[in-house]
Formats: C-alpha cells, sequence, structure tokens
C-alpha cells in the first residue's frame, strides 16, 4: 500500500467510526447537511493533524479537498454495508 493509500485509509476508518457513533447525521447522503456535516468531519481532521502529518500530507501533494472525498467515499461504502440496519 502506498504511503497515499496509507492515509486514506487511516481518514476513511475514523471516518467510518464517526458515521457508526451518529448514522443519523449522515444517512440521507443526498441532503445537504449530510454534505456540510461530511466537509466538517474532514475539516476537523484536517485541522487536527500533527506537524509530522502536515509534513506528509505536504510532501504526499494531499489537500483538504483529499480528505472530504475521502469521507464522502468511507460513507457511500458505509450506506452500501448498512443498508438493511439503517432503514
Amino acid at each position: 500500500m502506498s504511503k497515499k493509500e496509507s492515509v486514506k485509509h487511516e481518514i476513511q476508518q475514523l471516518a467510518t467510526g464517526n458515521y457508526k457513533s451518529f448514522p443519523e447525521e449522515y444517512i440521507d447522503i443526498a441532503t445537504e447537511e449530510a454534505e456540510e456535516n461530511i466537509r466538517s468531519l474532514a475539516k476537523g481532521y484536517w485541522d487536527s493533524r500533527s506537524e509530522k502529518e502536515i509534513t506528509r500530507d505536504d510532501r504526499l501533494g494531499l489537500h483538504l479537498e483529499d480528505y472530504t472525498q475521502w469521507a464522502h467515499e468511507a460513507l457511500e461504502k458505509f450506506i452500501q454495508e448498512n443498508q438493511g440496519s439503517l432503514n
């Protein structure tokens, strides 16, 4: 797994944990509120990075948009895997 894929996996694991804890905030992915929650979640991860993580992300060319996209992908996968239990 490349370093970038490793960071993506880490962010998606964090996001999935949040989705499991607060599914009602994300279930209807088509709403603006859900989109805002995803952006806010990704921004929280972005803003809480350590110096080491900031250096790593700079070196890998990662941006907030990457974190947001990965959080969104994690939600889509979470919903797909839990369709029966979320309805």
